[in-house]
C-alpha cells in the first residue's frame, strides 16, 4: 500500500510538471504586433530606419529577438573587425546546412577547442527609408562554439545605403529533449561582444543608448559601436565554460556503490549516457565537418529516448525499489545538471519543470521494475513517452 501511495504521487510529478512546463513556455511567447508601425521604427544613421526585431518570416507576427548591437559602418568593415583578431575562432555560419563545407585553413585553436562551422535558421529584419519599406535576409552570421553544444551566435542586417550594420547577437544550446537550439541569453553575448571594443584602438566610441525597445528579451537599451578608420580590426567572444559539476557528481556517486552497487551502476551509466550523448554530438560534429548537424543529432537523440529507459528496465530489477528510484534521480539528474553545468546557460523555467518530470517518470519505472509490477512500469514508461513527445511538439 505505501509503495503504490509513492507511485501514485510520483505519476502526479509527472503530470503536473509536464502541464507546467508548457505553462512556463506558453509564458515566455511575446505577443504578436499587427504591423510595422512609425512608432516601432528607431534611427540609427543614414537615412534608413530600422525595426529593431528579428522575424521568422517576413511579418512582424513572426518576432522572435531584438537587435542588440548596431556598428556605423557597412556589412564588411564590421565583419572583418569581428574577425580580425587571430585569438578569435569566428566563422561564416550557413543558412543552409546542405551547403555547408568545411575550410580547414579557418579552423583555428582557441582556449584548447576548436571551432567548426555552424547552421542556423533564416532570420528577416525590416527598414523604412526614402523609397519604402524593405524586409531585410542576413548580410552575414557568424558564431562562436559548437551547434551540438552551446555558442554564441550573431546575425548582420546591413543597411541598404550601408551607413549601419544591425546585429542580433545571441546565447543558444542544443537541447537534445527538444532536438533544436534553446536561446537563454542575448543581454550576456552582446556584452561580450561590445567588451572587445571597450577602450581599444579598433574602435573611437562604445557607448550604450536606451532606445525603448519592447519585448524581443531586449532591456530596451542599444550597443553602439562606432569604428576606427584605419583599426586592427578583431573580435572574439570569450567565454569560460565550467565542466567541475560532471567529476563532482562522479566522485559522489561513487561513494555509495559499495551499498548498493547495482543501484549505483544505474546511476552512474544513466549520467554518463545523458553526458556521452552532449560529447559525442560535439566530437562528431568536429570530426565530421561537412556532416549535417540533424543527421548527427538523430542516432544520438534515440540513444537518449530509448537507451536511458531501456537501462532502467535492464538495471532496476537488481535492486531494491526506493534505491533504484533513487539512482535515476541521483544520476540522471546529475547528468542534466552536469550538461547544463558544462554549457554555462541559464535554463529556462519550462525546461528545469519539464527534466524533473522526466526525472519522475524513469523514477517510476525503476521502481516497477525493482518491485516486479509491470503496470507501475508500464506507467512510467508511458509518462516518459508522453514527456517525450511534447517538446517535439513544440508544447514545450
Amino acid at each position: 500500500m505505501k509503495r503504490a501511495r509513492v507511485v501514485v504521487a510520483l505519476l502526479v510529478v509527472v503530470g503536473v510538471g509536464l502541464v507546467l512546463s508548457g505553462f512556463f513556455a506558453g509564458a515566455t511567447e511575446e505577443p504578436a504586433v499587427d504591423d510595422v508601425a512609425d512608432d516601432r521604427l528607431i534611427e540609427v544613421d543614414g537615412d534608413y530606419r530600422l525595426w529593431p526585431y528579428t522575424s521568422r518570416s517576413r511579418t512582424v507576427e513572426g518576432r522572435t529577438l531584438a537587435i542588440n548591437v548596431v556598428f556605423h559602418a557597412d556589412a564588411e568593415t564590421t565583419r572583418a573587425a569581428i574577425e580580425g583578431d587571430p585569438a578569435a575562432d569566428w566563422e561564416e555560419t550557413s543558412p543552409n546546412e546542405s551547403e555547408a563545407t568545411a575550410d580547414d585553413d579557418q579552423v583555428r585553436e582557441f582556449v584548447g577547442r576548436d571551432w567548426r562551422d555552424a547552421h542556423s535558421s533564416l532570420r528577416y529584419s525590416y527598414v523604412e527609408g526614402p523609397t519604402g519599406g524593405a524586409w531585410l535576409t542576413e548580410t552575414f552570421e557568424l558564431h562562436d562554439g559548437a551547434y551540438l553544444g552551446v555558442r554564441d551566435h550573431l546575425r548582420a542586417y546591413e543597411s541598404p545605403d550601408g551607413t549601419y550594420t544591425a546585429i542580433q547577437a545571441h546565447e543558444e544550446y542544443y537541447d537534445w529533449f527538444r532536438l533544436r537550439h534553446t536561446v537563454p541569453d542575448i543581454d550576456a553575448p552582446a556584452t561580450r561582444l561590445v567588451d572587445e571594443f571597450v577602450e581599444s584602438d579598433r574602435a573611437t566610441d562604445v557607448r550604450r543608448e536606451y532606445r525603448g525597445i519592447d519585448g524581443g528579451r531586449s532591456d530596451g537599451w542599444l550597443s553602439v559601436i562606432e569604428l576606427a578608420a584605419a583599426a586592427t580590426l578583431a573580435g572574439a567572444l570569450l567565454r569560460r565554460r565550467t565542466r567541475e559539476a560532471a567529476a563532482d557528481l562522479l566522485r559522489r556517486l561513487r561513494t555509495d556503490a559499495g551499498r548498493h552497487a547495482a543501484a549505483a551502476t544505474l546511476g552512474l551509466a544513466l549520467g554518463a549516457v545523458l553526458v556521452g550523448v552532449r560529447v559525442a554530438g560535439v566530437t562528431l560534429e568536429a570530426a565530421l565537418p561537412g556532416a549535417s548537424p540533424k543527421a548527427i543529432a538523430a542516432p544520438l537523440y534515440l540513444a537518449l529516448a530509448l537507451g536511458l529507459p531501456a537501462l532502467v528496465v535492464w538495471r532496476a530489477p537488481r535492486s531494491d525499489p526506493a534505491a533504484a528510484a533513487l539512482a535515476v534521480v541521483v544520476g540522471l539528474g546529475g547528468g542534466f545538471l552536469a550538461d547544463f553545468a558544462a554549457l554555462g546557460v541559464a535554463v529556462p523555467p519550462a525546461l528545469i519543470v519539464h527534466r524533473v518530470a522526466l526525472l519522475a517518470a524513469l523514477g517510476v519505472v525503476a521502481i516497477g521494475r525493482a518491485a516486479a509490477d509491470r503496470p507501475v512500469a508500464v506507467a512510467g514508461l508511458a509518462a516518459w513517452a508522453v514527456g517525450l513527445a511534447l517538446p517535439l511538439m513544440d508544447v514545450i
